[in-house]
């Protein structure tokens, strides 16, 4: 009765997010070809309290399980357990506490030259032992209504800092059916794109897109390892916030995995720059954006965003910066009185005032004040 009818236990690869599709010469409707057994986990035929017979509204419905009681991801507090480790650091942070250490991340620069000629420096950002409200956050509560910063095409007009009006929950950035992306990432996010549509044939589903988004798939890590045998564990957490890369995506959907240090990149710093800027389309900037105008009227000079660095540390990246869910750490002096984009607002004698809502907002950054810009930059 109870995994017939309720939500059971949610590990990283299984519970109910396993593709439902009926494979070629199948036939039987049963959890182990279709997934028939798990639909009740979250759907009700006729007595569904939420929008496609869902059993309740998101994210009521995904914290069932994704806040420690069920799933081994608890993304309320960002912490991932297990029978055999407790409580690790959730890569993404978390919606209401985080592990991120911003406070003791540290920069040691060597004696060995690099590139440039600059010491060789180690970085790393120290993962608390108990999580610490956020400060910044993806809210995904369904109602709210926020900006979706950037979103749109270049633009002179200063009043259009991005995509108004927007709500957001669980499902607007991960597909609950499964679909064989990474951490079950929809191409194309809810949402995203302009006001004018296109549409695409992704299998044999025609799925409409705003004008000009491209859909991107980033490889998921593989059931098993070449041998076909041996199970390969997804790795969610981190010991260090400063490292981003994931060594367990392949290079491209179906390939080898990559092995660090020979020279190719991974499928998640390849593609997750790509992926954010569906929805932040104007933050994706190549190297060299900083002195070149993109013609914006808020987003006129742009750091690099886009580097795909077979390292995946200290490198121009959106997630070398940012986190995906909730960041926990401070802002103070100059580095909370950064306003949003399009936003900033004056006092009598012309300085900054401090009424705007962007006012001392972490802005999902893994390090404390503005110290993410230290870390790769020796000022």
């Amino acid at each position: 009765m109870f995994t017939m009818g309720g939500v059971g236990p949610a590990a990283a690869d299984g519970g109910p997010h396993r593709t439902t599709a009926i494979g070629a010469g199948l036939t039987a409707l049963t959890a182990t070809t279709a997934g028939g057994n798990r639909c009740a986990s979250c759907h009700r035929a006729h007595t569904a309290q939420g929008v496609n017979l869902l059993k309740q509204a998101q994210p009521a419905l995904c914290y069932s399980c994704h806040n420690g009681s069920g799933g081994d991801a608890d993304v309320v507090d960002g912490v991932m357990s297990t029978d055999d480790v407790p409580l690790q650091a959730l890569r993404g942070g978390g919606f209401e506490y985080a592990l991120i250490d911003g406070a003791n991340a540290f920069k040691t620069m060597g004696t060995v030259p690099g590139a440039h000629g600059l010491p060789v420096a180690s970085e790393a950002v120290p993962v608390l032992a108990a999580g610490v409200a956020v400060t910044s956050k993806h809210a995904i509560d369904g109602v709210a209504q926020g900006t979706m910063w950037g979103n749109g095409a270049i633009s002179a007009d200063v009043a259009m800092p991005g995509k108004t009006g927007v709500t957001l929950e669980c499902g607007s950035c991960h597909d609950p059916h499964g679909n064989g992306n990474y951490r079950i990432l929809r191409p194309v996010p809810n949402d995203a794109g302009t006001a004018a549509v296109i549409t695409s044939a992704v299998g044999v589903t025609p799925v409409t897109y705003g004008a000009g988004v491209v859909p991107v798939n980033i490889p998921d890590v593989p059931r098993y390892q070449a041998d076909g045998k041996t199970s390969i564990s997804k790795v969610y957490t981190t010991t260090d916030y400063w490292s981003v890369n994931n060594r367990q995506v392949p290079t491209t959907t179906g390939g080898a995995l990559a092995v660090a240090g020979d020279g190719t990149t991974d499928g998640f710093i390849t593609n997750v720059a790509a992926w954010c800027t569906t929805c932040h389309t104007r933050y994706y900037a190549p190297s060299g954006s900083a002195g070149v105008s993109s013609g914006d009227k808020v987003f006129t000079y742009r750091h690099a965003s886009a580097n795909s660095s077979k390292e995946g540390v200290s490198r121009p990246n959106c997630i070398q910066c940012h986190v995906a869910h909730g960041s926990n750490v401070a802002m103070g002096s100059k580095a909370a009185a950064v306003p949003f984009p399009g936003q900033v607002t004056t006092g009598a004698n012309g300085t900054l005032g401090s009424t705007d809502a962007g006012y001392g907002d972490s802005k999902l950054l893994r390090v404390n004040d503005r110290g993410t810009c230290v870390m790769c930059h020796n000022v």
